[in-house]
């Protein structure tokens, strides 16, 4: 541990600061007031060292106008909700704490940038340590198709997670040697967590960035893959769906269909600009009651639980969103000759990719880490925007 974090060069303000972040992470399921206390706290902290200076430039206002426009569809939409206390909950979490969090990280200079960044790694490493114990406790105790969680409370937020720092990791190491290895052990945690979602993105995301490494070491990545794939077969075997599953609504893969028609079906009958409000999905389901279906916490694709929680105009706020963060990216890849915004731009895709089949629920407090880190991604590509944008100018007045 006391070489990683030499490696990574991590201040004791950092590696605590992660720690108690994530110790408080796991009471939000008894006690919701802690974990927002530290992340006002983590602001207020924030303000006082960097003094960030209050000035934006017009692009920067194109995502704080997604948050205010879903703010101000969930108060529109909340004479419709079910569960009063989960929509504020889900407000806050989807849409009033990643707003402040953009702020700031739009507003800081780079060095906050970096030692969040590294945050995010010590989260990772943290992370990774307990998921390499959990699984030799169900190996010692349960059975081998255990699906380990990490410091998440589901499996595919933790693939989720992976594949969303796995961008940052590779940022931080220099050498193939180093690349190669951490690809292989992140490869390693998704296949362990068992999110098939995570297993195919992270494989395109890993290939995409790794281009040209995986043509310079085809065998050495061709070897590691196959050994972790041999290894665990069993389970590779135990998460492959079968045909059958596609009608049988008490699985993972038909419930997604199911939520897919569910949705649809939903607005046969109700008006398409009208949501039932912020974090209402699985309130909604529930008071359906519908016979001999597993109860579903969302539409386990974020786009189709936006249609049915904020209506078509809610839906178009985030499929505006992610085109104008791809176009953005694409503008810098056009621009650079950096690995890091090439990497940034894969992760991108990955995650819009991801939140196709996983992720709907944004509102919940268990995705605060992977909003905020979503929230870093889009400060990280605006940044480079800008930077790329003031080379231009400097060029044209000389």
């Amino acid at each position: 541990m006391y070489q990683v974090i030499s490696f990574l060069k991590t201040s004791k303000t950092e590696i605590i600061l992660s720690i108690i972040g994530i110790v408080l992470f796991q009471i939000v399921r008894f006690f919701y007031i802690p974990f927002y206390l530290f992340l006002l706290f983590i602001i207020a902290l924030i303000l006082y060292y960097y003094k960030p200076k209050l000035k934006f430039e017009f692009i920067d206002l194109i995502p704080l106008f997604f948050y205010i426009v879903m703010l101000l569809l969930s108060t529109l939409f909340f004479k419709n909700v079910i569960d009063k206390n989960k929509a504020i909950l889900g407000i806050l979490n989807a849409f009033v704490i990643p707003a402040l969090f953009y702020i700031l990280f739009i507003l800081a200079d780079d060095n906050l940038l970096y030692r969040t960044k590294k945050v995010w790694l010590c989260t990772f490493v943290i992370a990774s340590i307990v998921c390499v114990f959990e699984y030799l406790y169900y190996l010692l105790f349960r059975t081998y198709k255990e699906r380990t969680i990490s410091i998440f409370f589901n499996p595919n937020i933790f693939a989720f997670f992976l594949v969303m720092v796995y961008p940052f990791i590779l940022s931080f190491l220099k050498s193939d040697r180093l690349k190669i290895g951490a690809t292989l052990v992140i490869f390693l945690e998704i296949l362990l967590s068992g999110s098939r979602t995570g297993f195919l993105v992270y494989l395109f995301e890993a290939v995409l960035i790794n281009i040209k490494l995986v043509r310079k070491n085809i065998g050495k990545f061709f070897m590691g893959l196959s050994l972790i794939l041999c290894l665990f077969l069993p389970k590779i075997i135990y998460r492959i769906p079968r045909v059958s599953d596609i009608y049988n609504t008490k699985n993972a893969v038909g419930q997604r269909i199911f939520a897919i028609e569910f949705v649809l079906n939903y607005f046969k009958h109700k008006n398409l600009f009208e949501g039932i409000g912020a974090g209402q999905f699985e309130s909604l389901f529930r008071s359906l009651k519908p016979p001999g279906i597993v109860l579903l916490h969302s539409a386990h694709n974020l786009f189709l639980n936006a249609l049915i929680e904020y209506g078509i105009i809610g839906y178009g706020m985030f499929i505006f969103l992610v085109y104008f963060l791809v176009f953005v990216s694409t503008f810098n890849i056009a621009r650079s000759n950096e690995d890091s915004d090439w990497m940034v731009f894969v992760g991108l895709i990955s995650i819009t990719i991801f939140q196709m089949f996983d992720m709907a629920e944004i509102t919940n407090v268990r995705m605060m880490v992977v909003n905020l880190i979503y929230v870093y991604y889009i400060a990280l590509i605006l940044r480079k925007f800008r930077r790329w944008r003031q080379k231009d100018e400097q060029a044209f007045s000389s």
